[in-house]
């Protein structure tokens, strides 16, 4: 509920007096600007058209209205778009549904995509009737009810403070950051996820838009209102084009929180995925252990399958020791069957100038595990950048920070001086700063997580922090939960 106030203070209008259709001092004041002035058609057009529909919409008394027509879908007046392009942006939408109505609000919409038959193709916030139309029991898990990224991913009603007022209006609203995007209803967060990304277009590909080419994930795209032959309500249609700056205080961070595969060596793919759900992560550092080497197309595409079933995305292949370039080709090609662009590795470094020939030819990143004392290959950061500053800038290293503090090494110094060549980053705590030091649950040992929180936001890394967890890694569960449950607790502490 913090987090639900905290952005209503942020981002709702606090004049609850202002007139519909209009704009508070205070927005104003804050950069939003209406999309509709409530009077005209100004800034709308259709979406297969150059002017705005003759039939089919109505513009009285304030509301914007689209008309009944059996429920077809785009066969009346059709959708209405915007004749501007949006990118980052806060937007909000009041409508009033009917009963059995459904309609739906557009984003990253490209109208050049469908001229045919149809509705125009975008990102859709599902405006339903949950309870009298039929569409609310298609899709999967729910995924094309009220509030919903329509056909893709179902929307939350069961979080604290959801409503819905099936006889009044409601107000949807959309934040789009880059690739992450959040819907809302009534102030209430119902569902966030993050475009551009193996899950994501997994998602595609299993949904009615597998045929068109790079959905969802153009950067910009108009905003559309849509007819689907049922008749619903619009006004105090308004957006806030945002900088970074401007964004809300979670969207500052650029960085994600994953899973190191290694941590999960004595337990199966199932038994990793179900930890993995209840500790709501959602990136995975594939190891093949779980996914081998030799794996067939089929299996790989079963793997993926079971990944985004539960929420994962496997975001890179590794740690994968090379000693000759025959393992070097293997790595490559496994990575590339997989669908990654991120290779962890640990190469000889007689290796390292056949290395910078394969990150050229495949295009990939490559992230050099860095191991502490323990063994002498790769040691700790200053070691890797040394052996990699004069190569391909796609080849840095894996800055594994519980190892490098254990050589005697901060990683907090080490994260800012090297930025440029951190690729993935292991996160885990330590009780000492040499060999003698073992590994323990984040918030139990040495290493200063403020701090390094803070440096992952100066330096803007954007990459995954995944939790190796190598105590007790024959019943590592406990130790799991606490360590991402404390790395967390400081990202919100520290925002």
């Amino acid at each position: 509920m913090k987090k639900i106030f905290l952005f209503t203070a942020l981002f709702i209008t606090a004049n609850v007096f202002a007139q519909d259709n209009t704009l508070s001092p205070k927005e104003i004041a804050d950069g939003w600007n209406l999309l509709w002035d409530g009077k005209t058609t100004e800034g709308w057009r259709g979406a297969k058209l150059d002017q705005f529909p003759s039939n089919g919409w109505s513009i009285k008394n304030g509301l914007l209205k689209v008309h009944a027509n059996d429920g077809k879908e785009s066969t009346n007046g059709g959708d209405i778009v915007t004749t501007k392009k949006y990118k980052n942006f806060i937007l909000k939408v009041d409508f009033k549904i009917t009963k059995g109505a459904n309609s739906g609000i557009k984003y990253f919409v490209d109208p050049d995509l469908n001229k045919g038959e149809g509705s125009a193709i975008g990102c859709e916030f599902q405006i339903l009737d949950d309870d009298n139309h039929p569409d609310a029991k298609l899709g999967v898990n729910g995924n094309r009810t009220l509030g919903s990224l329509y056909d893709l991913i179902p929307s939350d009603k069961t979080v604290k403070g959801y409503n819905f007022d099936k006889n009044g209006f409601n107000t949807a609203m959309v934040i789009v950051n880059g690739d992450k995007v959040q819907h809302y209803l009534n102030e209430v967060k119902i569902l966030e996820y993050i475009r551009n990304t193996q899950e994501f277009d997994a998602l595609v590909a299993y949904s009615k838009y597998a045929n068109w080419p790079n959905f969802g994930n153009h950067v910009q795209g108009h905003i559309l209102l849509q007819d689907h032959g049922d008749e619903v309500s619009y006004k105090n249609i308004k957006i806030k084009e945002l900088s970074s700056e401007q964004l809300p205080p979670e969207f500052n961070d650029t960085f994600k929180i994953g899973m190191a595969g290694y941590t999960f060596v004595k337990f199966n793919l199932n038994e990793t995925l179900e930890v993995m759900k209840k500790t709501d992560v959602h990136y995975l550092c594939i190891k093949d252990f779980h996914l081998p080497f030799n794996s067939t197309d089929e299996q790989i595409r079963e793997f993926h399958q079971k990944l985004t079933e539960n929420g994962v995305t496997g975001y890179a292949v590794g740690p994968i020791y090379m000693k000759t370039k025959e393992e070097v080709d293997r790595g490559f090609e496994y990575a590339k069957r997989v669908g990654v662009k991120l290779i962890v590795g640990v190469p000889n470094v007689e290796l390292l100038p056949y290395i910078d020939q394969k990150v050229k030819e495949y295009d990939f990143h490559y992230a050099i595990h860095l191991h502490g004392p323990d063994i002498a290959l790769y040691p700790d950061a200053d070691d890797v950048w040394n052996h990699t500053k004069d190569l391909d800038p796609r080849i840095g290293m894996c800055l594994d920070i519980g190892h490098d503090v254990r050589n005697g090494k901060d990683p907090v110094n080490d994260l800012l001086k090297y930025h440029s060549r951190v690729f993935d980053i292991h996160i885990k705590d330590v009780t000492g700063n040499t060999k003698a030091g073992y590994s323990v649950e984040i918030g139990r040992g040495i290493i200063d997580f403020p701090a390094f929180i803070k440096a992952l936001r100066e330096v803007g890394y954007d990459g995954v922090c995944s939790l190796e967890h190598e105590k007790n890694m024959q019943d590592p569960f406990i130790g799991i939960g606490e360590s991402i449950g404390y790395f967390r607790g400081i990202i919100e502490a520290t925002k």
